[in-house]
């Protein structure tokens, strides 16, 4: 034994070969000996080795994150949480089409009947533009559009606000756009079922003030402006590849007082109307963005009054852009604006009018020929000539040949005393089946203008006349 300093002993540290430990750490390990006793009271108290086979003691093994459960747990997390959305999103949508209903428009609205088309009157209001006129406001544009019970074909006719008819309900003559400061929607659409003949099934209301904001919402809509627009009462628009904004739409939409971008006035506006729809309708038809189709929805629900649901405004829009090229007809009531009692006024032409409105029956039936369309004539006992309006040497004869194999009675083809755009079917009063019928087989053009002119079709001794324009494509 040895001493340390002042004579203290200590013993001499020495390894302890069955494994024991020094008196400093055995107390720690009796500690976690006990410790053992009271986490796996079936082991040993002098379970001290070390386990051979990788076991460890119970207060030291590490858990394994069990994934199945995890995962269990999240998919019910995720579901609780989509039907919670689902539901919510339902009940949002449902309050935002609340704010869209008028009570008692409803019952001037004929119910859709199965087979027939639906018809919609879209509006756009324009509310305080007028001096002292409140209240519902005047109609600025007036479309009515028909889409077939299946979907196929669809028409619209556009009707300029200046038209001068009879309101229900009033005495004399007025303008068609008066009828909503008078009556809102209800007066406005017994007035277009009175002028046109037709059923109103349903029908759509926007605020012009409010269409500045779905239009922004939309992020603008691109569109091709041929000339720019500055009109000192509705705004200025740039030329070229553009997207309008808010109020650029909006100026585009009612400009007609400049008179090199819109000429003829307001029939050159009503054919910007138009233009815009499609492509305003274009543009949602592309909208993915879920957050930005919360906004339109939002803004849309402030500034459209409607019985219709967003699904079905939605579902219209599409049948309305699919068939844009191939089976949509879009056309103006004719006529000729008319200067009465110092008061500007579009009188619509009566005879062309009704020939329009049933050729606008017609182009919304089915195959099957259900709606009470007329019977198509045949082929043999309809005399075709055909006018070349588009300086392509040959090509009105080459048209005459076609006609002919298709069973026509075709004479001998011509060329038109002037350049035609847009390829354009004359016929006399009351020969539109006709023009329908040879319009349906004329390949080469979708959608060629159709007119009854008798003055024009007297001189050649036909049934329909068909002159040829640049917009006519060879097969």
């Amino acid at each position: 034994m040895k001493r340390r300093g002042r004579g203290k002993p200590y013993e001499e540290p020495h390894l302890f070969l069955d494994g024991d430990r020094p008196a400093l750490y055995r107390k720690r390990r009796l500690r976690r000996v006990s410790d053992r006793k009271t986490l796996e009271p079936d082991r040993p108290a002098d379970d001290s080795h070390l386990f051979v086979d990788g076991g460890q003691p119970t207060m030291y093994r590490k858990r394994g994150i069990r994934w199945a459960k995890v995962l269990e747990l999240g998919a019910v997390v995720l579901a609780v949480l989509l039907v919670a959305g689902f539901v919510w999103g339902y009940f949002w949508l449902r309050s935002r089409e609340a704010r869209m209903r008028i009570p008692g428009v409803e019952s001037s609205l004929a119910p859709a009947r199965s087979g027939q088309p639906a018809n919609t009157l879209i509006m756009g209001v324009d509310r305080g533009s007028v001096p002292g006129e409140g209240g519902y406001g005047r109609s600025d544009i007036m479309m009515l559009v028909s889409v077939s019970s299946d979907g196929k074909k669809a028409a619209v006719i556009s009707i300029p606000r200046d038209t001068r008819l009879v309101i229900p309900g009033r005495k004399g003559y007025d303008k068609i756009n008066a009828a909503h400061v008078y009556g809102g929607p209800q007066l406005a659409i017994s007035t277009v079922k009175l002028f046109t003949g037709l059923e109103i099934n349903h029908y759509v209301e926007i605020d012009f003030e409010g269409f500045k904001h779905i239009v922004n919402a939309l992020g603008g809509v691109k569109m091709h402006i041929d000339v720019p627009i500055h009109d000192k009462y509705a705004g200025d628009v740039p030329a070229g590849d553009e997207v309008l904004n808010g109020d650029q739409a909006l100026a585009l939409v009612r400009a007609r007082h400049d008179v090199k971008a819109v000429p003829a006035g307001d029939l050159d506006r009503v054919k910007n109307q138009r233009l815009f729809v499609q492509a305003m309708l274009s543009t949602v038809s592309r909208q993915r963005n879920p957050f930005r189709i919360v906004k339109v929805i939002d803004a849309a629900s402030e500034n459209i009054k409607t019985d219709l649901t967003f699904t079905r405004m939605l579902a219209l829009g599409r049948k309305l852009q699919g068939l844009a090229n191939k089976g949509l007809q879009m056309t103006t009531a004719p006529g000729a604006p008319r200067i009465i009692g110092g008061v500007w006024y579009y009188i619509v032409d009566a005879d062309q009018f009704t020939d329009m409105i049933t050729s606008f029956k017609s182009s919304t039936v089915d195959e099957s020929g259900q709606n009470g369309a007329k019977s198509q004539p045949s082929r043999s006992g309809v005399r075709v000539k055909v006018l070349n309006g588009t300086g392509v040497a040959g090509l009105a004869t080459s048209v005459s040949k076609q006609l002919e194999q298709k069973g026509y009675s075709v004479e001998t083809s011509g060329n038109a005393l002037s350049h035609y755009a847009k390829t354009t079917l004359y016929y006399p009063e009351g020969g539109s089946p006709d023009a329908e019928l040879v319009a349906s087989d004329l390949d080469g053009v979708e959608g060629p203008a159709v007119a009854a002119n008798s003055g024009i079709v007297s001189p050649y001794g036909v049934d329909v006349l068909v002159v040829l324009g640049s917009d006519y494509r060879a097969p």
